[in-house]
């Protein structure tokens, strides 16, 4: 990052939702209307454990569009080794699009 950028994070809280093409639609609050985010063109995501599902859903959304070029970056944390859930299907979207999809491990209790 470089000087005066920003960095948007959000949580889990069901108030973004992937519109497609690098568009979201981002609600501050619940009780807000949908604020629509457009031109996102590279993607960080950090799951932990079973938090992995609405990133693979928003992966899917994103690989499936041949006209979507979001790059994605994910880190994926876990317990130890045996605790990463969906690895094939992370690792086959990794292998299929390498230039959109990166994807890093981090283990509290490496092998």
């Amino acid at each position: 990052l470089e000087d005066n950028d920003y960095v948007d994070v959000r949580g889990p809280s069901g108030l973004l939702q992937y519109a497609g093409r690098g568009r979201f639609h981002i609600q501050p609050k619940k009780s807000a209307p949908a604020v629509e985010r457009s031109g996102v063109r590279k993607l960080g995501l950090i799951a932990g454990g079973t938090g992995i599902t609405p990133m693979l859903q928003l992966i899917e959304a994103i690989i499936k569009d041949p006209q979507d070029h979001t790059q994605m970056w994910m880190l994926y944390a876990n317990q130890s080794e045996n605790d990463i859930i969906l690895r094939s299907r992370l690792e086959e979207i990794r292998d299929q699009c390498p230039d959109s999809f990166s994807l890093s491990y981090t283990l509290d209790r490496p092998p």
